[in-house]
């Protein structure tokens, strides 16, 4: 079986594992599919799982890396509305935050 490396920037937060995170995949479930006004951009969280979920990723945009490409590291934006959204639900549902909110490169194999 051949083993699929991958590579992200995910613009995030990085949670304690062992924390009982129903009640915010509930919450992610329920966001707005649209934006409110047409052609405005919405900001969504989504839970990363690397590994055997020994790390948990609670971000925002998600970018897959390809094999033999580089980005500078101050490339990738960062819009406001992110990082307050990711402070929000990390204190609404009073997660440990270990990293960020920050870009974070994440290379799992699968």
């Amino acid at each position: 079986m051949a083993v699929k490396s991958s590579v992200y920037a995910i613009f995030g937060v990085v949670i304690a594992p062992s924390q009982d995170l129903r009640a915010l995949r509930a919450a992610m479930e329920c966001q707005p599919a649209d934006p409110p006004v047409a052609g405005a951009k919405v900001a969504r969280a989504s839970l990363f799982h690397v590994g055997d979920s020994e790390h948990i990723i609670l971000g925002t945009v998600c970018e897959e890396l390809e094999p033999n490409t580089y980005r500078p590291v101050p490339g990738p934006a960062v819009s406001p509305s992110w990082t307050g959204m990711l402070l929000s639900l990390t204190e609404q549902y009073g997660l440990a935050v270990s990293a960020g909110p920050s870009w974070l490169l994440v290379h799992d194999l699968s």
